[in-house]
């Protein structure tokens, strides 16, 4: 039981009981107008509610929460759905019977506004629904105008997410109605979660002159529960705020050889613009030592995850020692036989990250993140790598959130230094990268262990990192990022 305050008057939160179906049903009728009663819309209170609570009360009760009074009255709650399957086969098997109801309702019962609600539902209601990612749980929250307040709303979410959490969920969504400045989707932003469709419904039209949207609204619970920030801020950490300008800061390569290297660029880079940074860590760097191996090295690591950073799993040898020839342009002159993972076989490719991720655990890191030497692999691997729980990857060009398959656009600002002419490509690309990536709220910068040793590199990227600290970017891991 959660207990809170909203608006002067205390509140309890607690589970969903089967004695609590009719108020849940109340409340719905009487929020079903853009939080006033339905009925102006929809006349037909018994099946407005058949469809909208009894999916989740009657077929998932356990994924249910209230919210109480001081006097034990529920004023509001939140219905949620874990198994997507189940959800869908009540809701088959009730169809036809409310099917029934609302055709004899339209041909006898039925108002003229009821009946142009049901048109909408038939012709229009689809199309105006917004996409949502596959394989996540969902939920809906309703409270009475008296107790509408940000800590009611956050109380019945926490809870939300921890039971999600318990039970390995590792993706939420809800879709939410916003008009004006009335329940926008900033306020969710604040609870770590982010808009990823919003379309218009036309239902209210003629019953009110605000625009109204449907917005989905998804949050990636990989590593929670980090619930609001509340663990990082109990270890000392920031945790960025969603939205804003964000500078997406990784340093590649890290083993017990770029040590030293990777230390200098952290210091160099978050002087300049604050924040925290994703940290590639190479298991056995070239088919050498084990990076747990190098007490210096797991001792820094350790010390770099406890200050807010990132360890993302990078690849596991990073070199294509063993495997087949491939394609000459991607495996010789893009990676140099450093793109391990670009056809490496699945069977292979899951004993390596097992392996990795036995580090991991060992020496209690967490890998929220794979990224594939050179960002190359076969987009199959997309799914295995969210099989075998990491909420990230990256290619090139996107930063991939491995549990509904978002992708944000950001080509990664690195450089290419092992030969004269590849240096010579890099001086003249940087000013054409900047100048189209680095204007956006997401600029992603990658850099490689020796980077910063070319002098005319150090002074490019110490510049860079200046301008967009005076623009107001802060320094944000992939991890940060994708659970925000």
């Amino acid at each position: 039981m959660k207990v809170g305050d909203s608006g002067g008057g205390g509140f309890c939160v607690r589970s969903y009981r089967s004695g609590d179906r009719w108020d849940v049903r109340r409340i719905c009728a009487d929020t079903g107008f853009l939080g006033h009663p339905i009925d102006p819309i929809f006349q037909d209170r018994e099946l407005f509610n058949d469809f909208l609570t009894s999916p989740y009360t009657d077929a998932e009760p356990e994924c249910c929460f209230v919210l109480e009074n001081e006097k034990g009255e529920i004023e509001g709650y939140l219905t949620a759905s874990k198994d997507a399957q189940k959800h869908g086969k009540f809701i088959r098997s009730n169809l036809p019977q409310w099917f029934v109801r609302a055709f004899q309702g339209f041909l006898f019962r039925y108002n003229q506004a009821s009946r142009r609600y049901l048109l909408w539902l038939i012709f229009r209601g689809w199309r105006q629904t917004p996409k949502k990612p596959r394989e996540a749980a969902h939920f809906h929250v309703n409270l009475l105008p008296q107790v509408r307040s940000v800590e009611a709303v956050r109380t019945l979410i926490d809870s939300f997410l921890e039971c999600m959490t318990r039970h390995g969920v590792r993706c939420v969504y809800g879709q939410i109605v916003t008009r004006g400045e009335r329940r926008g989707e900033r306020m969710f932003a604040r609870y770590g979660f982010r808009v990823t469709d919003k379309r218009e419904v036309t239902k209210f039209r003629g019953v009110t002159h605000e625009k109204v949207f449907l917005c989905t609204v998804v949050k990636d619970l990989a590593e929670s529960p980090l619930l609001y920030g509340k663990d990082l801020q109990r270890k000392g950490g920031r945790r960025h705020q969603k939205g804003g300008k964000k500078l997406l800061l990784s340093l590649h390569d890290f083993h017990p050889g770029s040590r030293r290297q990777v230390e200098e660029q952290l210091a160099f880079c978050l002087s300049r613009c604050p924040g925290h940074a994703s940290i590639l860590v190479i298991p056995e760097y070239h088919h050498g030592p084990s990076v747990e191996h190098c007490r210096e090295s797991v001792g820094l690591l350790s010390r770099w995850q406890k200050e807010g950073h990132d360890l993302a799993v990078h690849g596991y040898f990073h070199d294509r020692i063993g495997l087949p020839s491939s394609s000459w342009w991607w495996t010789r002159v893009y990676s140099n036989e450093e793109a391990e993972f670009f056809d490496l076989r699945e069977g292979e490719a899951r004993q390596r990250l097992e392996s990795g991720l036995a580090i991991w655990k060992r020496n209690h890191w967490n890998p929220v993140g794979f990224v594939a030497p050179g960002w190359l692999y076969p987009e199959r691997m997309e799914s295995v790598f969210k099989e075998m729980g990491f909420a990230y990857t990256c290619r090139l060009r996107e930063l991939v959130h491995l549990a509904d398959g978002t992708r944000d656009p950001a080509w990664a600002g690195a450089y290419s230094l092992r030969s004269g002419w590849r240096r010579l490509l890099a001086s003249a690309w940087h000013p054409i990268w900047k100048a189209v990536w680095t204007g956006r709220d997401l600029v992603r910068l990658s850099l490689h262990p020796a980077d910063l040793e070319v002098p005319w590199v150090r002074r490019q990227v110490g510049v860079l990192l200046e301008e967009l600290a005076a623009r107001g970017y802060r320094s944000v891991s992939y991890a940060e990022h994708v659970q925000v």
